[in-house]
Formats: structure tokens, C-alpha cells, sequence
């Protein structure tokens, strides 16, 4: 395995390289592994990644891996790294072949080198085939097929793992709070206000209606920790790759122990690559004895992630949220950006109406 140290030597052309300071718009922790790996800071292609980290295609003329880096772990936020290391342990060991091999960890650089997927992604907007559906059905029951097994290598929770349907209403509530119109342009004022004011009265019902049932003893606000799922979270078509040995899922820094129903509803209702008509079949990868249960579940926690997914779409209403997202890309025209995010909000709300979890 390639040693960690802070000063490495490249080849000839790029002499010593100083490591602690990124060179040529390179973050240090690309630049070390790609001299780890053989190759040059000039192989080294940035992909899409998240505001949380930065993702890179590393080449030689023989191999390329994928370098992910994450940011430092703080105590106000979830360390990312440490959760998606522990879920690709476990999948490389129960479902080798439906996710990324895990090739190095880094803590010094807070970095993964991971297996370079070779394929073509989903088509937005468009549902997968049914054998694709099939593959994401088996990666769920692989994952929870030993629950002892899966303690040993999961110790994490999933990122918004709340076991209580009041705890999932007021993150929704907390999302809607963190929202503004202030800093919308003029022409896209009338309809940010339009949904941010349908998602507030939508959840204001189902609150009303949650709360009622779970007060009258009719539906339970938890479930019991026992009963929780090894998720991927965030767990759709749109962190996957159609390969020449098939499905490929991948990103996983969300990923922990989570409501079964909760890994169904997302699954269902991801509003990249929905699966609105087709994700009952999801429910095929639950104990046949869990399976009417987790269904009874997702009746009242389906509106509240539904309304969940849209304020995630709205992001950009977070004036904290879009600071992050120029910070990134301060090129970007965010009143397009924010347009844009309204119409696919509206789309979303109106065609997952009759999303089908029953």
C-alpha cells in the first residue's frame, strides 16, 4: 500500500511537490494520491461532487481510480467520511458486486480512493427498466441479510435517521424556517412565494392529521431500534451506473441504520430519477413478516418525505445554502439557478401527488 507522508516525489517534470498548499487549483489530497498512484496532477479531472466534498478521476495509461475528499469532521457535523467507509466495507464484503471497491482510506487527508465505475448514467426524469428496479431490491437484501454481521461493520446512524414521524414533521418545519423570498429576483418572487406558502399549509394538514392519529393511539410515532435497515440513503437511480456487469451503486456518505420505511419512501419518491408508479416493488426486499408494517408505515411518513424532497429541491431559498453553492460555482447565474429549481419544485409537487407507496 502506498506510504502517507507529506512530501512526495514525482516524476521529473514536477520535481518535489508541496503537498500542504494546493497547486494549479488542486486540493492537497488529489495531488497526494495521484503521485501515490503513479500518475500527474495534469491526469486529474474533477467530477461532480457535492458542496461536502470534491471528487476526482485519477488516470494512468493502465488504470484509473476515483479520489473522494471530504471536509474535516467538526462536532456539529456528521463525519461523512467515517460513514461512507463503514458502508463500503460492508457492501464490498455482502454485495461486491453492486458497489465501488474500497481501495485506500486516508484519515491524514481525509480522502478515499475508491474503484473507478466505468458506465452510463440514468436518465433524468425517465423511470428505470424492472430489471434495474430488481438489482436495487438486491442490494437491499443483501445488505440486511445478517443483521450481526451488519452491527459489526455499522455503528453509524443514517443521516436524518429519525426513528419519529414528529421528528421527521419538524425537520421539514426546520427547512421551511431556514427558507426566504428576500433575495429572489423580482420575476421569480410570485412563485417562490406561491410554494413555499403550499409546502407551509400541506404540512400544517399533515402535522394536524400525524399528530391526531399518534395522540388517539391509532399509528406509532417511533419504531423500535431493533427494527431498523442497513440504508444507503439517499438511495436512487441517480447514484448509479448502468455498467458492462450491470447496476452499479454508488455514494454513500449518508449511509447508515435507518426506519425500513424511511430507505422505501426515499427509493420512491427521489425526485431526480423518481420512482413514483413502480417502487412498491421495493417492498419485495423486506422480511415477508415486515413487509405489511414497514407499508402501514410509509401510508403516514410518504406525505411528510414527499414534502421533504421539495424543500430540498428548494434549497437555494436557504440564503445560507446558496451562499455554499456560490462559494462553488461563483460563476453560475443563481437567479437562473433558483428559476429553474422553482419550476422542477412545482413540477415535483404536482406529479408526486399521487405517488405510489401504498
Amino acid at each position: 500500500m502506498p506510504s502517507h507522508h507529506r512530501m512526495v516525489r514525482s516524476d521529473e517534470s514536477f520535481g518535489e511537490i508541496d503537498l500542504s498548499e494546493p497547486m494549479e487549483g488542486l486540493p492537497a489530497f488529489a495531488l497526494h494520491w495521484a503521485t501515490e498512484l503513479g500518475s500527474k496532477p495534469s491526469n486529474l479531472e474533477e467530477l461532480h461532487g457535492g458542496i461536502n466534498n470534491r471528487v476526482y478521476l485519477c488516470s494512468t495509461e493502465r488504470q484509473k481510480w476515483v479520489i473522494k475528499g471530504y471536509p474535516l469532521n467538526t462536532e456539529s457535523k456528521r463525519d461523512r467520511m467515517k460513514a461512507e467507509v463503514q458502508f463500503l466495507k460492508f457492501a464490498n464484503k455482502v454485495a461486491p458486486d453492486l458497489a465501488p471497491n474500497l481501495i485506500y482510506t486516508d484519515q491524514d487527508h481525509r480522502c478515499v480512493v475508491l474503484e473507478y465505475l466505468e458506465g452510463k448514467a440514468f436518465a433524468e426524469g425517465m423511470p428505470p427498466q424492472a430489471d434495474a428496479i430488481a438489482t436495487a431490491v438486491r442490494f437491499i437484501q443483501l445488505l440486511n441479510r445478517d443483521y450481526q454481521l451488519a452491527k459489526k461493520f455499522i455503528e453509524m446512524d443514517a443521516s436524518e435517521g429519525f426513528l419519529s414521524l414528529r421528528e421527521h414533521i419538524a425537520n421539514v418545519n426546520q427547512r421551511l424556517k431556514a427558507m426566504s423570498c428576500d433575495h429572489v429576483a423580482n420575476p421569480n418572487k410570485p412563485m417562490a412565494i406561491t410554494l413555499t406558502n403550499q409546502i407551509r399549509t400541506e404540512l400544517e394538514q399533515v402535522q394536524e392529521n400525524t399528530h391526531r392519529l399518534i395522540d388517539r393511539g391509532i399509528i406509532s410515532d417511533d419504531i423500535d431500534p431493533s427494527k431498523r435497515c442497513v440504508s444507503p440513503s439517499d438511495f436512487g437511480f441517480h447514484n448509479a451506473l448502468m455498467t458492462l456487469k450491470g447496476v452499479r451503486f454508488f455514494d454513500f456518505e449518508f449511509a447508515g441504520w435507518d426506519d425500513p420505511a424511511k430507505t422505501t419512501l426515499d427509493f420512491i419518491l427521489q425526485p431526480r430519477i423518481p420512482i413514483l408508479r413502480r417502487g412498491d416493488t421495493l417492498y419485495m426486499a423486506w422480511d415477508p413478516e415486515q413487509q405489511q408494517s414497514i407499508k402501514n408505515r410509509c401510508l403516514y411518513l410518504g406525505p411528510i418525505i414527499r414534502l421533504k424532497w421539495a424543500c430540498i429541491i428548494l434549497s437555494p431559498l436557504n440564503p445560507a445554502r446558496l451562499g455554499q453553492l456560490m462559494a462553488i460555482k461563483p460563476e453560475e447565474n443563481y437567479a437562473k439557478v433558483i428559476r429553474l429549481r422553482l419550476e422542477r419544485a412545482n413540477r415535483y409537487l404536482s406529479s408526486s401527488k399521487g405517488a405510489h407507496w401504498e
